[in-house]
């Protein structure tokens, strides 16, 4: 079977692999679409494609199985295959509730997590070693614990009435146990497949097992093996609120634009406020000239605007003075700022300084980017550089 999986982007394009079995016969070929809302679309829909494979209901997505219901892959209850994912050999098993990769026994949440990294890696690594030992280093960890000490993990709780989002740091202390920080240099002990479980509510909202809803002092007790005194719960919490979520995504944010500045100087520039709100970003791209503003008025995925230095195609009529013949010629209005042009963020949450950086990189490498932002073209008039702003307002 040849997987396409969509390309993150409108461009209508797919990364390509082969997946093939000699006990299971596989559609000629198969597409997997990113799920937009999650926070890496492509791991997400491959994940979704494999549950749908290997779990007897089918996967839990009803969108994702009603469009691909003339083309059902599902293996049964009771299976024993080995397939190969690119040049990878995996044996895939099931029998009553217990799933089983190359031998040994994880939850399917594991295993659908692991072959959709491996699978994405086979689009682009042929060495079936160098893939076997990614598939292995995958499973080393569950995919929410490496996603906790990428990101840090989340948490929340409520404090007069109000919910507060935090972030926690979280270490490998050795080959079994990990280490949350649940206040000011106090270190929790919790192994991964507790943290696996208590990020599938903090993270995934499923209300299942023990590690759910979770108040600071039961925190505190679960890591520290004890409860907090009055004085450790007190620190904890205001700890936990210097720790918010949403600050130290902005703040990081923000950083990032800061050093794009600095890295980029002479192709970026920016404008703040008095409060040090940024406002706008020039980037003078490889091809054209671009603004990007803040839009305080929207949030979500479309929390910064897009200009671009462009003149407006008009059509002249002329008509001839001998003949009365009436033609239409081209031309060209001056420059100015054309937009704002539709570029959505992937998904949701996104900082505004975060949507700032995409949209910047990007920009800077217009020549490759308009390609596959098709809203971009409809305001395209003029070659590329015959229309510059004077120095591109850089300083």
């Amino acid at each position: 079977m040849q997987l396409r999986i969509s390309k993150p982007d409108d461009s209508n394009e797919y990364y390509y692999t082969n997946i093939t079995s000699t006990t299971y016969e596989f559609p000629g070929e198969f597409r997997v679409s990113f799920i937009r809302s999650e926070k890496d679309p492509i791991q997400a829909g491959l994940e979704t494609f494999w549950k749908s494979a290997l779990s007897i209901r089918g996967g839990g997505n009803r969108t994702y199985a009603y469009n691909r219901r003339r083309n059902t892959i599902n293996f049964g209850e009771v299976f024993n295959h080995v397939v190969m994912i690119g040049g990878c050999p995996v044996v895939l098993s099931r029998k009553g509730i217990r799933y089983h990769l190359n031998g040994k026994s994880y939850s399917l949440s594991t295993i659908a997590s692991a072959l959709a990294r491996v699978t994405f890696k086979s689009c682009f690594e042929k060495d079936p070693a160098k893939l076997l030992s990614g598939l292995y280093a995958t499973l080393q960890l569950p995919e929410n614990v490496k996603y906790c000490m990428e990101n840090r993990a989340p948490y929340h709780f409520h404090e007069d009435y109000e919910r507060i989002d935090v972030r926690l740091n979280v270490v490998q202390i050795d080959d079994k146990m990990l280490a949350m920080e649940i206040s000011d240099g106090v270190w929790g002990e919790i192994t991964p497949q507790q943290l696996d479980t208590y990020c599938n509510f903090y993270i995934h909202g499923q209300s299942r097992g023990k590690w759910k809803r979770l108040a600071p002092a039961t925190l505190y007790k679960r890591l520290m093996g004890r409860s907090p005194t009055d004085s450790e719960l007190k620190l904890m919490v205001a700890f936990l609120q210097q720790n918010r979520m949403q600050d130290i995504v902005d703040k990081r944010a923000i950083e990032l634009v800061d050093d794009m500045l600095k890295q980029y100087k002479g192709r970026l520039s920016a404008v703040h406020d008095d409060d040090g709100t940024l406002l706008e970003l020039h980037i003078r791209g490889k091809d054209y000239d671009w603004k990007l503003t803040n839009n305080k008025f929207k949030s979500g995925i479309q929390m910064v605007s897009t200009f671009i230095w462009q003149p407006v195609e008009e059509r002249k009529q002329h008509e001839n003075e001998e003949t009365g013949e009436v033609t239409y010629n081209k031309v060209l209005s001056e420059p100015n700022w054309r937009g704002p042009i539709c570029i959505d963020n992937m998904s949701d949450g996104s900082p505004l300084g975060d949507q700032f950086a995409g949209r910047a990189l990007a920009l800077l490498n217009d020549s490759m980017t308009i390609k596959i932002v098709n809203t971009i073209k409809s305001y395209l008039a003029a070659e590329p550089n015959e229309y510059r702003v004077d120095n591109n307002d850089l300083r």
